[in-house]
């Protein structure tokens, strides 16, 4: 069987580096550039659906990974060259994202 990690320990691994985002505009394709040293993205969406992509390709209202409105922040491990952008998925979208490690 698995361990189970809580949320409370997952976050106690992740330290912030610079400022926390809040309510981002994500009306069209941007990309989020890693604070200096951030070696993992905190990343929630908040009102709708938000899709992004690790690869530097543009995500689109269809395509890319999927991060549900309502659902707890994921975090996002991030390597050397790595190019995350992100957009909604509905209309009104914004998120929130901290860089950290």
């Amino acid at each position: 069987m698995g361990q189970h990690l809580s949320w409370a320990s997952v976050l106690g691994a992740f330290r912030p580096i610079g400022s926390h985002s809040s309510g981002a505009t994500v009306s069209t394709a941007i990309t989020l550039t890693p604070a200096t040293g951030a070696t993992k993205l905190l990343i929630q969406a908040n009102t709708q659906n938000i899709r992004f992509t690790l690869d530097g390709s543009v995500p689109t209202t269809t395509a890319g990974f999927v991060l549900k409105a309502g659902d707890a922040p994921i975090i996002v491990n991030i390597e050397k060259g790595m190019t995350i952008k992100v957009i909604e998925a509905t209309a009104t979208a914004d998120l929130e994202y901290q860089w950290g490690n």
